[in-house]
């Protein structure tokens, strides 16, 4: 496997593209390219509020945020099917909003194959749970999603794509949208 690069804060922030670069095959001189991984911008942030109405700042649970992702890629053939092996490392940063007394965190992201769409496995959804330690506000999850994603030709690899982010709410996402305005 070959690394397929990484995004870093301020350009993940502007939810922009990372890959194309080219991945080795278990042959030594044929090269194919990786999938092109993506972070829907609408869904890179999360503002979880407490239950009911409110939306003023002492109403959040927690804010989070994808922040960085790496990954890595290779392709295999068995019997002329092809597929293309993808590991990708996923950084979200959490913090702890004043309405979030229990320390708890709990929210979904997603993993789409838009190639796949409406086929088993064409979206995944991850949850995470977790805990703020007393006296922290601050906690960086990361966790490492494999897909293993069939080709008709090795060579469509890099036209394969991979999107990823928060299962948002309606109202989780026209907040989002709100913010992105400002």
């Amino acid at each position: 496997m070959h690394n397929l690069g990484k995004i870093g804060g301020k350009a993940a922030a502007a939810g922009l593209c990372l890959l194309a670069a080219a991945c080795g095959v278990f042959k030594k001189d044929q090269l194919y390219a990786c999938p092109a991984v993506f972070i829907l911008q609408d869904a890179q942030n999360l503002t979880r509020f407490k239950p009911g109405p409110g939306r003023d700042i002492i109403d959040i649970r927690f804010e989070a945020e994808i922040f960085d992702f790496r990954g890595k890629c290779g392709f295999n053939e068995d019997d002329g099917i092809w597929a293309v092996e993808v590991e990708l490392l996923v950084q979200i940063s959490v913090e702890k909003g004043p309405a979030n007394r229990q320390r708890e965190i709990e929210f979904e992201y997603f993993v789409v194959l838009p190639a796949f769409e409406g086929k088993p496995g064409g979206k995944r959804i991850f949850t995470v749970k977790g805990q703020f330690e007393e006296g922290r506000t601050k906690l960086v999850y990361q966790d490492d999603v494999a897909l293993n994603l069939p080709l008709k030709n090795p060579n469509d690899g890099g036209k394969t794509e991979i999107v990823f982010g928060f299962q948002l709410t309606p109202d989780e996402l026209k907040f989002n949208r709100a913010r992105q305005r400002r």
